[in-house]
């Protein structure tokens, strides 16, 4: 079972898994206050990310709680799912359903990367 890591109380928890060899961050970024797929969406999520692999770091970020921490970077279309494997964005596509959580292999290729991962690598980042 994954333990459901927060990116602001966890940073260097994060920060030191995203280093491993054979990582991968599976992050959606939502907005549950205004977002009604995002609320539909998160419990699917925090089921997926409870049965994830070990290497694994399953992130949800809300953009208005983590404003901060996303910078000037406002997705088209909400959710929107990142995948990356090591230092590399595989995926970035929008989640219409809670099976695209899982089903993400065959699409979704990166168009622009907003820095996420390279930002959840600094240890004391929400400092």
């Amino acid at each position: 079972m994954t333990v459901m890591l927060d990116p602001w109380r966890d940073a260097a928890t994060i920060a030191q898994r995203l280093t491993l060899p054979g990582n991968r961050l599976v992050l959606v970024l939502g907005a549950e206050a205004w977002c009604q797929k995002c609320r539909q969406l998160r419990p699917a999520f925090d089921q997926a990310a409870a049965r994830a692999h070990p290497n694994d770091t399953w992130l949800w970020l809300d953009l208005e709680d983590h404003a901060e921490f996303l910078g000037d970077y406002i997705p088209d279309d909400l959710p929107l799912l990142l995948v990356y494997a090591g230092p590399t964005l595989q995926v970035q596509r929008r989640v219409d359903e809670a099976r695209d959580l899982l089903d993400w292999q065959s699409s979704g290729r990166p168009t622009y990367d907003p820095g996420v991962r390279e930002r959840l690598l600094i240890q004391d980042w929400a400092f």
